[in-house]
């Protein structure tokens, strides 16, 4: 298959964006690599975690020399498209960060909070933030019962402990598949913010840009 768009990620996430783009594109040829052996990201070291990135990136290289890479994925993005855009710099990226602004736009900073992974947590600064060990993980684990994981999420997130929030930037491209587990523990009038969309339009823009060079 040649002339493809690669959207990458360590599971079942990026599938979020995936589906964003092809939505968009529907006339574009699209691989989704999940690079399963070394999930979750989350909790790995930087140094370890930009290893990783380059295996991945060289392998998905190697067997598709996609035109467009989408890192699928907030926490490869947030700690590793600065040095994949070096290292593969004959290569176009396009990253998934966490839709903050967006956010901000609509409500004031004490009204929503960031759920992502600690790895990208740690690249947002002056904003409330929730994570839970592991949690993209057991999403994949549990993708056909995701009820399953409600008394973890319980412990993290109650209208008594959440009470002046009003939206929730899902800074992990898993946890789109948790809104309507998190719409029954908190109720319908909490916002979510993803940057799948966004993704998709930038994805579409470079394209386009592509087409019209050649």
């Amino acid at each position: 298959m040649k002339n493809v768009i690669a959207v990458v990620d360590s599971g079942l996430g990026g599938k979020n964006i995936l589906w964003a783009c092809e939505r968009l594109m529907p006339n574009e040829n699209f691989v989704f690599f999940a690079d399963t052996k070394n999930a979750p990201y989350g909790n790995k070291p930087k140094r370890e975690l930009l290893k990783i990135a380059e295996n991945l990136v060289q392998t998905v290289v190697d067997l598709f020399d996609p035109k467009i890479i989408v890192l699928g994925c907030n926490t490869l993005t947030a700690n590793c498209i600065k040095h994949l855009r070096q290292k593969f710099y004959n290569k176009i990226f396009v990253g998934t960060e966490p839709a903050i602004k967006p956010a901000l736009k609509k409500y004031k900073k004490s009204e929503v909070i960031l759920f992502a992974t600690k790895n990208t947590c740690k690249c947002f600064k002056n904003i409330k933030k929730i994570y839970i060990k592991d949690l993209p993980k057991l999403i994949d684990e549990n993708i056909n019962n995701l009820n399953v994981l409600n008394p973890i999420l319980i412990q993290y997130f109650s209208r008594k402990k959440l009470k002046n929030i009003k939206g929730i930037i899902l800074g992990c491209t898993h946890f789109i598949y948790l809104k309507e587990n998190l719409k029954i523990i908190l109720g319908d009038d909490i916002e979510f913010f993803d940057n799948s969309d966004g993704v998709a339009r930038q994805v579409k823009r470079l394209t386009e840009k592509i087409k019209f060079h050649y």
